[in-house]
Order: structure tokens, then sequence, then C-alpha cells
């Protein structure tokens, strides 16, 4: 008879995290929590799904993301999408919350998947995990510190050294203006020999043409007017004490007028994190100001900072440079096995027993019959305890412990059983 059964596997560039791997999430995610309390920043959990307008509006109509990667569902006059970035969703929810009116400043940060239909590659993924920190409702230059020195620190505390602060600023207001027609006058004469993209860029929202990753166009890029000769008094400033803060937290900054960042929302500053180790792929994240967002989205015109970290390309990093985390992975604290037949019952008993004192157990439910079967998959299970259960130490009460790590093995009580483990897990 011809198996006709389908093989089913994940969609492309989109991957499970399995149990053996969870433990280094987690990992990541309990960091990057702490790292943001730390500094009075709360968890926001935003939709997963938004109105498809909520990013034409706040990413651009002429970014990559909204032309090209974004998954979208249309039913009827309704267009919805998975969200693609972490930012508009945040404001809109901020925005929605009344915090605008009620509390305007708000420090948020999550972590969560987002999904952008792009060619999936290293560290490139279709649905991808990252940590956002977003610091809403101020001009405050130093909150901007604030959010890189968040993202710098979070990379250290998984051991990565070495990293390269780099900052840029793409002004705001009139000054921003000067730029696009300083821009535009220098990258005309050759506009036609960029590509189609950039072509369309050019027509929209011509600071995007620098932010093209085509070699020749890169190549025509080069000696174009830094953004940073045009900066207002006020933008400067602002830009001068975002170093200057960064400093008083004994950062080192490496002012890249080619920093340009690819969401039109950005103002002022824009930065990424590198670590130059790594080589051409060095860049571990990036974000910067979005001061007139919230009013784009319908509240008042308020400032507004924010970071994004990607955990595969921290992933890849820490694979690059070697750094192993020593994590161990998870199993339930105690195997729960039988000393001879008829303990069925019992054994499941003395597991939940267990459970409600607050330990892990689990049992046989393979059929193992035998004592020294089940005692070498518990061994196996990575399970530190064995709590045997018999009926001759039934009828005295007991049962047996059995430490698998130190051979030992003693007859209690259940409730002894209890106050062993919970003693052992405050060691």
């Amino acid at each position: 008879m011809v198996n006709d059964r389908e093989n089913y596997r994940s969609p492309r560039g989109i991957r499970d995290i399995l149990p053996e791997e969870g433990v280094l999430w987690r990992h990541l995610e309990a960091t990057a929590a702490r790292l943001a309390r730390l500094r009075g920043y709360r968890e926001i959990r935003p939709a997963l799904l938004e109105e498809t307008r909520l990013f034409t509006r706040s990413v651009g109509e002429v970014t990559d993301i909204v032309q090209k990667e974004m998954f979208t569902l249309q039913k009827g006059k309704n267009s919805i999408s998975l969200r693609p970035e972490g930012t508009a969703g945040i404001v809109r929810a901020y925005l929605e919350a009344g915090y605008a009116k009620t509390a305007p400043v708000q420090r948020f940060y999550h972590t969560g998947p987002m999904f952008r239909y792009e060619r999936p590659a290293k560290g490139r993924e279709r649905m991808f995990t990252q940590f956002d920190i977003e610091a809403l409702g101020s001009l405050d230059p130093r909150l901007d510190a604030e959010v890189v020195h968040i993202a710098a620190s979070f990379f250290e505390a998984l051991g990565l050294r070495g990293l390269e602060i780099r900052i840029n600023s793409m002004g705001d207001g009139e000054d921003r203006d000067r730029y696009r027609e300083a821009l535009r006058t220098f990258i005309a004469p050759t506009i036609e020999r960029h590509c189609d993209l950039c072509k369309e860029r050019f027509q929209r929202n011509v600071m995007r043409v620098l932010d093209c990753k085509n070699q020749q166009c890169q190549e025509l890029h080069e000696g174009a007017p830094p953004i940073l000769e045009f900066l207002s008094p006020e933008n400067s400033e602002h830009f001068e004490s975002v170093q200057l803060a960064l400093r008083e937290l004994g950062r080192r900054v490496v002012v890249d007028p080619g920093i340009v960042r690819g969401l039109d929302y950005y103002t002022r500053t824009v930065f990424e994190l590198h670590l130059p180790s790594l080589g051409p792929r060095s860049a571990l994240c990036g974000g910067g100001r979005y001061d007139h967002l919230i009013q784009e989205l319908g509240g008042p015109d308020l400032g507004a900072v924010g970071c994004a970290v990607g955990f595969s390309p921290t992933l890849i990093a820490l694979d690059e440079t070697g750094i192993e985390l020593g994590l161990v992975g998870e199993s339930a604290q105690v195997y729960v096995a039988a000393l001879g037949e008829g303990q069925a019952q019992d054994v499941f008993s003395v597991a939940e027993t267990l459970r409600q004192a607050g330990f892990s157990a689990i049992y046989d439910v393979e059929d193992r019959r035998t004592l020294k079967s089940q005692l070498k998959a518990a061994g196996k299970g990575g399970h530190r305890f064995c709590v045997l259960v018999g009926g001759e130490e039934k009828e005295r009460g007991n049962v047996q412990l059995k430490d698998l790590d130190a051979s030992e093995q003693h007859e209690l009580t259940l409730e002894e059983v209890v106050d062993f483990l919970g003693k052992q897990s405050r060691v």
C-alpha cells in the first residue's frame, strides 16, 4: 500500500523554537526585561494585527516594508496586516489608551514576533522576535542616551564586548527641508544611473535614496553633503546633548553621517550599534527619534525615541564570537517511579502531590516495567531526583528518595521529601 500522506514543514522563513532552545530565548527575554524595568520601563503587549493604513501612514508608503514585505489580509473593504515593526502599534496603543492626555511621558518595552515577507537569509526571517524600547512624550536628549544605553547593556550582559555606538542626526523642520534640497541637487545629475527604487524614492522622499543597498548606488552617493552641516542651532544642541549624556554614562560614540534609518518617521537622533569584529555584517541593532509620529497618528505633537533589537542577529553574534552562555535545558525536578507492578495510581497521586507543593514532576507513561529502565529514563532525562513508590513503603507511609547526582537513597515520608526538596531549591 502506497503511503500518500504529506510531510508538513513550517513555512519558509518561519521556524519553531523547540524546548531545547527555549531556555536560551527565555534568557534573552529575561535579560531585556530586567534592564528595561531597572530604568522604569513597563511592559506593553500591542496587537499582532493592525489596520494596514497604520503602517502606510507611519512607516511610509515608499519603504520596502510597505511596498513589498507586509503580510496583509483583505476582507471586503477592511485591510489588516501582521505587524512588520513594533513602534507604530505601540504609539497607536499609547494614543488609544489616552496616555497622551493623562500621562504623556511613558516608558515602554515589548518583546514579541514581527512579520516581514522578505527573502530569508542568515539572521533574516519572515517571522522574527525583537525587543523594543520606546520612550514617549518627551524631547529630553537624555532619553536618547538612555535608549542607546539599554540596548548596549543588553549585548554586554550577554558577554559581547567591543561594541561601537554610531550616531547621526537627521534633523527636523526647516533644516531638514534645506538638506533635502541640497541632496536633491547632488543626486539629480546621476539619478538615471540609479536603480528603479532609488528613482522612485528620489521623487517621494529623497533622503531614502541614501538608504539603498545597491553597490552602484552607494558609489554614486559618495561625496553627498552631510546633514550635520544643515542642522539648526536647536537641533545641533540636541545632538551635542545626546553625546554628552552618553559620555556621562561612560559610552564612547562615533559620529557617522552615513546613518540614515529606513523608516519615514525618524527625526533628529538616529543610531546603530555595531560589533566591528563581525566584519561586514557588524550591525546589531538600530533606532532613533520619531518626534512627530504621535501627531501623525492623531495625537498631540510630542517627542519620542526608541530602538529595536532582533534576537536572531543577537544569537548569530554570540555564535560567531564563540560565546556560550552555559544555560541548562529544563527538566522536571523529580521523576516518580514504581518499585513494582500495580503502583500506577499511587505514582500518579505522588506526582500530583509534589506538583501541588511547587515541584515539577513526571512519571513513566511508556510502560517501562522494570525499575532499572525507569531509573535509566530518569537519568537520561536530566531529572536529579527520583521518588520510588512501592507497596512495602506505602504500608509504612513512606517513599524512597534517590538523589541521582549524589547516588544516595533514603526512605522518607512524602512530607519529608517535600521539605528536603524545598531546602535543596534554596541552596
